[in-house]
């Protein structure tokens, strides 16, 4: 049967009254102040049967949007409760999963109006809702999702929402599927507000949370105050589908898998479908976009699910794809799901649901694939308002120049001074469709004003050239790690760019000028394929002529008109003098150009500390979140986009491709 998802948005039957919504964040401020962390153990057990489990929803559905698995059509979904009679407790581990309740599938993050002066307004408050019915495996999933989410700067769309909604948990039966027992997932101690454990012709409803105990003394007052029950070990549960090794030995199997052959037999498998992905209770990486109204005036600025196993998802600007083949975009889900998540949080971020394996067209099954990676290796030992920090401030336009005819330079004004280091990035708006990251290429002087190159390409870019001298357009940022300009004081500088590297180069050279006396010799070397590919080309005539540093240029192509040779950028290298000791290397280019340049930077003496590369790629949200800049285990534009070449020398995906 071919898979096809069905993602729904579930509004509330009816608007909730104010008083719904105070009595719910009275019960949810002690956690919502600290980012949601594991509540304290509270435990209380009281025996429920299956009237009083009946009665106890039918008493919530008034003051909350009630989810829960029913059956319609034949078929079972997890959806939003009308009738409390609806609810199946006992279901197959084949429904989907709840994230999409708590990172929905298209979620927006704010509006916007397109008039005189763009009015943002912020997306409204998070509905209180309850998740009646929720497997281990999915509450375990959440605690990944909050792992993530929670992470340096929290995704408030994704707090506001996980703070109005309380978790009850049920217990399961698992799947041929299901290897929930290899993970240690098919049973949980905390991390819900109300647990259902099933007995015999009963259940023992634990609670978890101050939040899941006052639930239960509201609205199940007899349960409540009825004689207490002993707590119940946590239940150990059967799975025939299992891995043939600790799950704790998993980041040490896959440290010397990288280049194994079981990842091109998957790529040549997978049908990068992105279903694995998209059905997947823990994945979370997304894009952002703009959808403009049919009067073309109002917006929203929305984010929607994407997926590492798609085509598009590693592609950046040139039509390069960093993650170009079906095989490497395996070995990344592998290597997400059980390596790089556990070095960072100690915890496998899959967690043995089997749906991705339940639904796969080309039958890839985790399981089978890490059991013959085990086989195949020597015995291992284990070792604010929601969406606000997606909100651009408007900058208004104060210069565009010509640089050539793709090439666009803007100078902007932001409402408040901006602090960067060389190498950093901003993401431009254009409402009503979307945004992108773009270099800021001018001095960091801590001023409100930086510049910015745009190269003509898509709708938005295009859409920015056509803006003019005091128009507004947005601006969030700036993002990333630059080059560590107060490390390279007192040293000799060689910087070299290629083609539009220059951008970030141009910032770095700015800042050292404005020292100068702070440095030793200024050395750029600069080539592109022709004239017209070379950045701010006068100022590279300036700085050629200039006696604050030497600057020389290559171009590949014999038809240009300043009299170059064609040579490329490793000709510049001849009868360069440096002393290594003294001298750092700045380089930003493409990765072609890194591969040419490397090892004659190695050759010169220079050591892996002292070079330094612009790993730039197609980054979205600026954040760390979306994973569309993730290089193997780091995420681009959090770490970088500028590295030392020793950080990332073992990362095959930086440099090689």
């Amino acid at each position: 049967m071919i898979f096809k998802p069905k993602f729904n948005l579930i509004s509330p039957k009816k608007p909730f009254s104010k008083q719904d919504l105070g009595r719910h964040q009275a019960m949810v401020a002690p956690y919502a102040l600290s980012g949601l962390p594991d509540p304290p153990p509270i435990s209380h057990w009281r025996a429920m049967q299956q009237t009083d489990v009946l009665r106890f929803v039918r008493s919530l559905l008034p003051a909350y949007e009630v989810l829960g698995v029913q059956n319609k059509r034949g078929r079972l979904f997890l959806d939003s409760l009308l009738d409390a009679a609806d609810l199946v407790l006992e279901f197959p581990p084949a429904v989907h999963s709840p994230k999409k309740f708590l990172f929905p599938h298209w979620d927006q993050l704010f509006r916007f109006k397109l008039d005189e002066n763009i009015l943002l307004e912020p997306e409204t408050a998070a509905p209180p809702r309850i998740i009646f019915g929720m497997h281990p495996c999915d509450l375990h999933a959440v605690k990944i999702l909050d792992d993530c989410l929670f992470e340096g700067e929290t995704d408030s769309s994704y707090r506001a929402k996980r703070e109005a909604t309380l978790l009850v948990g049920v217990d399961c039966t698992p799947d041929e599927y299901c290897f929930c027992t290899s993970l240690g997932t098919d049973r949980i101690a905390q991390g819900f507000d109300l647990f259902l454990h099933q007995r015999e012709g009963h259940y023992l409803i634990q609670s978890g949370s101050e939040r899941g105990l006052q639930l239960l003394k509201t609205h199940a007052p007899d349960c409540f105050s009825s004689e207490p029950e002993s707590p119940l070990p946590l239940q150990v549960k059967q799975c025939s589908n299992k891995t043939q090794f600790p799950f704790e030995s998993l980041p040490n199997l896959l440290q010397d898998a990288y280049e194994d052959s079981i990842w091109q037999e998957l790529g040549d498998a997978c049908l990068g479908c992105g279903s694995c992905t998209l059905l997947c209770p823990s994945c979370y990486c997304f894009n952002v976009q703009d959808k403009l109204e049919l009067n073309l005036q109002d917006g929203q600025r929305i984010r929607t699910w994407d997926s590492c196993q798609l085509d598009h998802f590693a592609q950046i600007s040139g039509g390069n794809n960093f993650r170009s083949s079906q095989a490497d975009r395996q070995r990344h889900r592998f290597y997400r799901k059980y390596k790089y998540l556990w070095e960072k949080h100690q915890r496998t971020a899959c967690v043995g649901c089997g749906r991705c394996a339940r639904e796969c067209l080309a039958q890839i099954e985790p399981v089978a694939v890490l059991n013959q990676l085990f086989a195949e290796t020597p015995q291992l030992t284990t070792g604010n308002s929601p969406g606000a920090e997606y909100q651009p401030q408007m900058a208004q336009i104060l210069e565009v120049r010509i640089l050539s005819e793709q090439d666009r330079l803007f100078r902007l004004r932001l409402s408040q001074p901006i602090h960067f280091n060389p190498g950093c990035f901003v993401e431009l708006s254009v409402f009503g469709l979307g945004e992108a990251p773009f270099s800021i290429a001018s001095l960091p002087d801590q001023s409100n004003e930086i510049e910015v190159v745009v190269r003509r390409a898509g709708a938005l870019t295009q859409a920015l050239h056509r803006t003019q001298k005091g128009d507004n357009i947005g601006v969030r940022g700036p993002f990333g790690n630059g080059y560590p300009l107060e490390q390279f004081t007192g040293k000799d500088l060689l910087l070299i760019a290629g083609g539009r590297g220059l951008l970030a180069i141009r910032s770095l050279l700015l800042a050292a000028l404005a020292r100068r006396q702070e440095f030793g010799r200024i050395i750029l070397l600069c080539g592109a394929r022709n004239i017209e590919a070379l950045m701010f080309p006068q100022d590279l005539l300036t700085w050629h002529q200039s006696d604050l540093l030497d600057c020389r240029i290559s171009v590949t192509d014999p038809q240009n008109d300043w009299g170059l040779s064609a040579l490329d950028i490793s000709y510049l290298f001849k009868d360069l003098e440096l002393n290594p000791q003294r001298t750092v290397a700045a380089l930003s280019g493409p990765p072609a150009m890194y591969r040419q340049v490397n090892p004659l930077l190695f050759r010169l003496g220079l050591d892996e500390e002292q070079i330094f590369l612009n790993l730039e790629r197609h980054m979205k949200c600026g954040l760390g979140k979306c994973g569309k800049c993730r290089i193997n285990n780091i995420c681009v534009c959090e770490c970088g986009p500028i590295f030392s070449y020793s950080s990332i020398k073992h990362l095959a995906e930086a440099i090689e491709r």
